[in-house]
């Protein structure tokens, strides 16, 4: 059980975008807390209180973390996947660095909602469970949090 939930949340903490040592540990903290308050947590609720627990452990690291850290280190495999030729891996590459730098753009709560949806594959019911709003604003604000990350996108592609 608890490498299973390692994994879910060291795939979340890659899904911000940090770096596989900073995702390793801030996952490890993650799990330490959660060990150590299991006792306080409602039954058929750990998935969900674990994120917001995750969710906490990302917003200090961000505040330990200096002024103008990248914070997305996107996963080249995932997007040269099937990629044939260096003109195509070249493309992949471009495509892999304008989608770093657009969700670099957007603020972490806007980051948290699209790892959680996109990476995690997490519903708006279990998202508004983890951040503790309800299913509505989730769905705005993933809606909001699409539109700024294609507006982003458009700008550095084209610009």
């Amino acid at each position: 059980m608890w490498q299973e939930l390692y994994r879910l949340i060291y795939r979340y903490f890659s899904g911000l975008g940090l770096t596989r040592e900073d995702a390793e540990d801030l996952a490890q903290e993650t799990l330490v807390a959660a060990y150590l308050h299991l006792d306080g947590v409602r039954p058929g609720k750990l998935r969900a209180w674990l994120f917001t627990v995750a969710r906490h452990k990302y917003i200090d690291w961000l505040r330990r973390s200096p002024k103008g850290v990248v914070l997305v280190n996107f996963p080249a495999e995932e997007l040269t996947d099937g990629v044939r030729g260096p003109e195509e891996a070249a493309l992949a590459g471009a495509v892999r660095e304008t989608v770093a730098a657009a969700l670099n753009r957007l603020s972490p709560p806007e980051r948290t909602l699209l790892a959680l949806k996109y990476n995690l594959g997490l519903n708006t019911e279990e998202i508004a469970a983890a951040l503790k709003m309800k299913p509505g604003t989730v769905k705005v604000r993933l809606f909001r949090a699409r539109q700024k990350f294609k507006e982003e996108y458009t700008k550095l592609w084209e610009g």
